[in-house]
């Protein structure tokens, strides 16, 4: 390991790996997947949009949709995919707690 804070890469590894820390890999084709993904979760939520006239099934289903995208947006884009089970759990489960509640919220006024 060199001193020098331009010599990062030592062989198509970085020094941070060699000493056991873990260093997320960039993959273009997962990112293109994912990316693919949430542009059809968005344009499914566009047809429903125009398609559906304004219920409580129409939010629930932008509801879910949204929680879709959110947790890809969270597990790739902000590499929780690549942590520990605990940690990622310990963001999921308040989330689907948070969306229960909003969930309810809107039901409740909109009746």
């Amino acid at each position: 390991m060199s001193g020098n804070p331009h010599d990062m890469v030592n062989d198509g590894h970085y020094e941070a790996e060699a000493h056991g820390l873990h260093v997320p890999h960039s993959n273009k084709a997962e990112i293109w997947k994912v990316f693919i993904v949430l542009f059809l979760l968005t344009a499914v939520e566009f047809v429903f949009a125009f398609a559906m006239e304004k219920s409580v099934w129409r939010t629930v289903i932008f509801l879910a949709l949204t929680v879709f995208k959110a947790a890809g947006i969270v597990a790739y884009f902000m590499h929780v995919k690549h942590e520990l089970k605990r940690l990622a759990y310990s963001i999921l489960l308040p989330l689907i707690f948070i969306v229960y509640l909003v969930a309810l919220i809107i039901i409740e006024t909109q009746g």
